[in-house]
């Protein structure tokens, strides 16, 4: 089984609210679809520019402390429904038996942090050969009211609980690098441990509601600890997102043990 995430800055254009990236979104579904009939698929998307600006602006990250919070948590809701809709539909328009299945609906978190996750649904769809798409959300929180549920986070944790034999992350950029890939002298990381990682000055601004790929890379140094490669990607380049689903070795960051 295949565990895929794709980035909110790839399907999203993250400079403009509520922007879908249609395009490209049907280009990376074409690709998804040789995997997705070979063999099991998972997929998981951020929340791009339809979920960070919401949460951002009502500051849904630190927690419930208001009643004008409330709108924020229906407003970011309803968004992710409707960008989950949309990349569902591009998976069906491409032959890809997609399933949007609701995060926030199976997600319970602690301090904003992820607790558990109930998975019969998305178990149920891999035995039958359906494809699960989730994407982070808003969640209940038994401390906070409610959260942020990052998709990196809910990857890791999907991880560790269906043990997939591949991890990918789609993004719009290469992978991780020593500093922003626009700064002179920025170098690509070709691989990272948990050993080395600590030992790397990485410049990774986080610039969003989850932490950017400050967030990506510690939840992936996480699963890799648990002995889970994943490799990071940039799926605008096309025919990368097929290369790495099926194995094949391409540009881009490797997180393993």
């Amino acid at each position: 089984m295949i565990l895929l995430k794709l980035g909110g800055s790839l399907i999203t254009r993250k400079e403009v609210p509520f922007s879908f990236r249609h395009r490209v979104m049907r280009r990376l579904a074409s690709e998804i679809l040789p995997a997705a009939e070979r063999e099991g698929l998972v997929v998981v998307h951020g929340g791009g520019s339809f979920g960070h600006p919401l949460a951002l602006e009502y500051s849904l990250h630190r927690g419930l402390s208001s009643e004008h919070q409330l709108r924020g948590v229906a407003l970011t809701r309803h968004a992710m429904a409707e960008l989950n809709r949309l990349v569902v539909g591009c998976l069906l328009d491409a032959g890809v038996s997609a399933f949007g299945v609701q995060t926030s609906a199976i997600a319970k978190c602690s301090g904003g942090r992820l607790e558990g996750l109930e998975l019969s649904t998305v178990r149920w769809l891999l035995k039958h050969g359906l494809v699960p798409v989730l994407c982070g959300d808003v969640a209940q929180d038994s401390e906070l009211g409610a959260c942020i549920l990052s998709g990196d986070t809910l990857l890791r944790v999907l991880a560790l609980e269906l043990k997939p034999e591949r991890i990918v992350l789609a993004t719009d950029v290469d992978g991780v690098y020593t500093a922003r890939p626009d700064k002179p002298g920025a170098e690509l990381v070709p691989e990272i441990t948990p050993r080395e990682a600590h030992r790397l000055k990485l410049s990774l601004e986080g610039g969003d509601a989850t932490g950017g790929m400050r967030r990506k890379l510690e939840e992936l140094l996480e699963l890799a600890k648990h002995g889970y490669t994943s490799l990071i990607i940039n799926a605008l380049e096309e025919g990368r997102l097929r290369k790495a689903l099926s194995g094949e070795s391409v540009r881009g960051t490797i997180v393993k043990r």
